[in-house]
């Protein structure tokens, strides 16, 4: 996910990760780390979002209710 929050926020496209010098900065800060592929990134994304929805819906669920709005 954080990989997947790092390409969000930094509007990056999730093929990022296999741009060789990422790679060599992984590598240098962690050798033998496995890189996720792309599609993986996106999965988290889109995984992400929907726990974010649902924490949003919630919140205006019970704000509405103590607003007294239906």
């Amino acid at each position: 996910a954080v990989l997947a929050l790092r390409c969000a926020t930094s509007k990056q496209p999730f093929n990022m990760v296999k741009d060789p010098y990422y790679e060599i900065e992984v590598e240098m800060l962690r050798p033998g780390t496995v890189i996720p592929h792309p599609s993986t990134i996106s999965w988290g994304i889109s995984t992400v979002y929907s726990e974010a929805a649902k924490h949003v819906k919630e919140y205006f669920e019970v704000r509405n209710y103590f607003c007294g709005i239906n």
